[in-house]
């Protein structure tokens, strides 16, 4: 074993000492607590006979009709001016907060912000700075003491490890006061919030400067759009490392996501989704849950690390698929069990998610 394997064998000792070690495993067969798949969409039909072009950059010769047919459908659907396709919505929001924000610039982001938005700020040459959770005061104060040139606030709608919603209105109102440009991202939130599943901001009314919309969840396929002006999109197209050096998304993939915006009744699987949503609070109110009761993300605290695996143990022998979060993920007093809830889980299946639950902590 060399040096650098046995710095590696060192780090993954201590984190499975620790009981933080990932591994990969199926999970076939399992009722579904734990996917981002809110609206159960993914058991819609991909088109058929979809013509695969071989693949490049974008800039080269990945552009194709399918695609800036979806692009403008993202802009007609998200109710915007502009949309911009990227692979997955990490590399949105590393392409955006490594382009836009400037030297002299400063971003002020949700100390929860997903590790995406972080990455792409470690990139940027703009100065950073958390503000605390959801608090509006700790914002507004960063917003006084801020002297740059251009000032970003960056959130999420839908927290995907807390299960609350940030207070977007009020946020894009203190932008306004002191000047600032808000983006959103509803990688959580889109699809299940809105008309038609057109985002939070939209159920709102509330227009951020960008924001950014992941596929990969209640839309149930793949990639990412950015949604804002047409001079924002024209500048990320041309300055966004992370649209600029990779190869296109395939045929195949850009068709199903089409396929999902123009057919899918958003509306009605919002309700089911809403249904077991309450549901399920209704079902677990004696229990430590956090989350806005509209979300479909429901986070259970325990006392210990050990706790968390041994109720994640009893679930998953019993076939029920839920996910401990541990940090890096989260800080570690946030460390919990999650739960995903989706229009197609049934009340049978919540009911015995609850009962064993409530039977391994007695």
């Amino acid at each position: 074993m060399n040096n650098i394997e046995t710095f590696m064998k060192s780090a993954l000792d201590k984190r499975t000492i620790e009981l933080n070690i990932r591994k990969l495993r199926s999970y076939e067969g399992f009722t579904d607590f734990f996917s981002n798949d809110y609206l159960s969409l993914v058991e819609m039909q991909s088109p058929k006979d979809v013509d695969e072009k071989p693949g490049s950059s974008r800039l080269i010769s990945g552009t194709t009709n399918s695609i800036l047919k979806l692009e403008q459908k993202c802009a007609q659907f998200f109710n915007d001016e502009s949309a911009l396709i990227f692979n997955s919505g990490y590399d949105a929001n590393v392409g955006v907060f490594a382009s836009i924000p400037q030297r002299g610039d400063i971003i002020l982001y949700d100390e929860s912000a997903h590790a995406s938005m972080i990455d792409g700020m470690r990139l940027s040459l703009a100065n950073r700075k958390k503000f605390k959770h959801n608090d509006l005061a700790d914002l507004e104060k960063k917003l006084q003491q801020q002297n740059a040139t251009h000032c970003f606030v960056a959130v999420e709608g839908l927290y995907s490890m807390d299960g609350d919603l940030a207070p977007i209105k009020e946020m894009q109102a203190l932008c306004e006061k002191y000047n600032a440009f808000l983006i959103v991202d509803e990688a959580h939130s889109g699809g299940v919030y809105g008309e038609n599943g057109n985002g939070y901001c939209q159920a709102l009314n509330v227009k951020p400067f960008l924001r950014i919309f992941t596929f990969g969840k209640a839309f149930s396929s793949n990639g990412a759009c950015i949604v804002g002006s047409k001079i924002s999109t024209d500048f990320l197209t041309n300055f966004a490392r992370t649209f600029i050096f990779t190869t296109a998304l395939n045929e195949s993939t850009v068709a199903r996501s089409l396929h999902i915006f123009e057919n899918a009744d958003f509306n009605a699987q919002q309700k089911k989704l809403q249904s077991n949503v309450q549901y399920f609070n209704e079902k677990f109110s004696e229990f430590r849950l956090t989350s806005d009761d509209s979300s479909p993300i429901k986070i259970l605290r325990l006392k210990d690390r050990k706790e968390i695996r041994t109720v994640e143990g009893k679930l998953h022998d019993h076939k029920v698929g839920t996910v401990a979060v541990f940090s890096p993920a989260v800080p570690f007093e946030k460390e919990c069990l999650r739960f995903s809830l989706h229009a197609n889980n049934t009340k049978e299946e919540i009911d015995h998610l609850h009962d064993l639950i409530e039977e391994e902590m007695d």
